[in-house]
């Protein structure tokens, strides 16, 4: 008895073991998109990442100016992996200066952390389809409280 009570937990966790970790997706597809949110001093970033590993950063710090790159990225271990910064040429008419550095760093419920500055912090950054959700379904729950409050 014991002999089989051992064996069928032994088959139990065999087949359960490779169940419980999924594989990390290493494909572009999972940060492919754009990227928006703001920090700390009014900062407000805005991130294009194409699924061919080509993307776009755009960072005003509060004055109203753009910092701005193009980068190659690739997906390492679901983190935003920066191959390589190509600062944009400075353009007074666009109001835009070359960012030579930064970095991201994955944050938890599909979000991602901006930083390129040690004095500005960094901005908290979601997919702006997500956020324009939220938003819609945040002005729905307003527009659906506005009768109820004329009653008070």
């Amino acid at each position: 008895m014991r002999f089989f009570v051992h064996l069928v937990l032994l088959l139990s966790t065999i087949g359960s073991a490779g169940a419980s970790t999924p594989p990390v997706d290493q494909s572009a597809a999972l940060f492919a998109g754009e990227w928006a949110g703001g920090g700390e001093h009014g900062s407000y970033c805005y991130v294009k990442l194409d699924a061919d590993g080509q993307g776009v950063v755009l960072i005003d710090g509060g004055a109203g100016d753009w910092l701005g790159a193009r980068l190659q990225w690739r997906n390492a271990q679901q983190n935003v992996q920066v191959d390589k910064i190509i600062p944009l040429a400075a353009s007074p008419r666009l109001r835009i200066m070359p960012l030579e550095t930064f970095a991201f760093s994955a944050g938890f419920n599909q979000s991602l952390s901006l930083s390129w500055s040690t004095q500005v912090g960094a901005c908290q950054l979601t997919r702006t389809e997500n956020e324009a959700r939220h938003l819609a379904s945040a002005r729905a729950t307003v527009d659906a409280l506005a009768p109820e409050q004329d009653q008070r």
